[in-house]
């Protein structure tokens, strides 16, 4: 049986690397979700989530020493955040080169696909690799606004209050984005044949 949470935490403040790698690792399938949403189709073209997982952690360990694990949702708002600010940085950076992407295909790794689970079964059962897709897809057609609040209340699993904190905008404001953005995705599922459970339609 892996460690209780409250030791970890109160192990990585005292700069126990390991007890940080653990923390880590029960996030790791959550992040890459997360970061594979955000990523978009241009970006995917050039990194994977891999890369981008990897930068932030790498981030987290360095600043180990001086950051205070005050509990798993303090955590985890620190690092979906992060990961967040990483992929904008990498947007900006595409953007500023201004290359052509058009080209250049997607990257898609299994590992990041097989985790969009947290958003269709509670128990994130394990999906097949049509639905990750589908999944993938009727993310990408969301606006911009949509993909964010999705991604930091159903990857991510953050309280709306910090997800609001995130967004800039008002809880309530937060939910209502959350609802509408969430109806979107229902229905693109449906049209790829993937009801809300997460099982493939027939």
């Amino acid at each position: 049986m892996s460690e209780d949470a409250p030791r970890l935490y109160e192990r990585a403040t005292e700069g126990d690397a390991d007890a940080l790698d653990q923390l880590l690792q029960r996030y790791l399938p959550q992040l890459h979700a997360f970061v594979h949403a955000r990523l978009g189709p241009a970006l995917r073209a050039r990194e994977s989530s891999v890369d981008v997982v990897q930068s932030v952690c790498r981030e987290l360990l360095g600043e180990r020493e001086r950051f205070d694990f005050a509990g798993e949702e303090r955590f985890r708002a620190w690092l979906f955040t992060a990961a967040l600010n990483k992929v904008r940085e990498r947007h900006r950076r595409l953007h500023a080169q201004k290359r052509d992407v058009a080209r250049e295909t997607p990257v898609d790794d299994p590992a990041s696909l097989a985790s969009f689970a947290h958003l269709l079964t509670p128990s994130q059962d394990a999906i097949g690799n049509e639905t990750a897709l589908a999944v993938r897809d009727a993310l990408a057609e969301l606006s911009e606004d949509h993909r964010e609040v999705i991604a930091l209340s159903r990857l991510a699993r953050l309280p709306h209050r910090v997800v609001a904190e995130v967004l800039g905008r008002s809880e309530e404001a937060t939910r209502q984005l959350l609802a509408r953005a969430m109806v979107r995705f229902v229905l693109g599922l449906r049209r790829r044949g993937v009801d809300v459970d997460g099982r493939n339609g027939r």
